[in-house]
């Protein structure tokens, strides 16, 4: 079984969006929450717009990481993500990152793990730190 932590953020309506998002992945039949952290909220990075809400999940999966990565891409849509590939600081409706895989150290499909900027960035370095086994 794969445990991950995943950064769960949103600045478009996000007591809307957040929630939304949370359901899909407590519906999903591959995704299962052991723990959830506080929210927390936080001005916007590298982008202007409204402030930040952000939390973090532990899951399970059973499935590998670029499934439970699609599966994940897939719930951002749902709740109505749109991506602008020229420019990755924009608002968005869901974003769901995962920053921990399985407690891996190094590269995993082009992905560091565990996430480098956990530990400059306190939206994600104090709810992975609240959960973190």
């Amino acid at each position: 079984m794969n445990e991950f932590y995943v950064l769960v953020g949103s600045n478009i309506n996000p007591s809307v969006n957040i929630e939304l998002g949370l359901s899909e992945i407590k519906s999903h039949p591959y995704l299962k929450i052991v723990k959830q952290s506080s929210f927390y909220e936080s001005e916007p990075f590298g982008m202007e717009g409204d402030n930040f809400i952000n939390l973090v999940l532990l899951l399970e999966s059973d499935k590998t990481f670029s499934k439970v990565l699609k599966i994940l891409k897939q719930i951002e849509s749902n709740c109505g993500r749109l991506r602008d590939p020229d420019n990755k600081f924009t608002p968005r409706t869901l974003d769901l990152d995962i920053i921990d895989w399985n407690g891996l150290t190094g590269e995993l499909e082009g992905y560091q793990f565990p996430d480098p900027e956990i530990q400059i960035r306190d939206f994600i370095k104090k709810p992975y730190n609240e959960i973190k086994k």
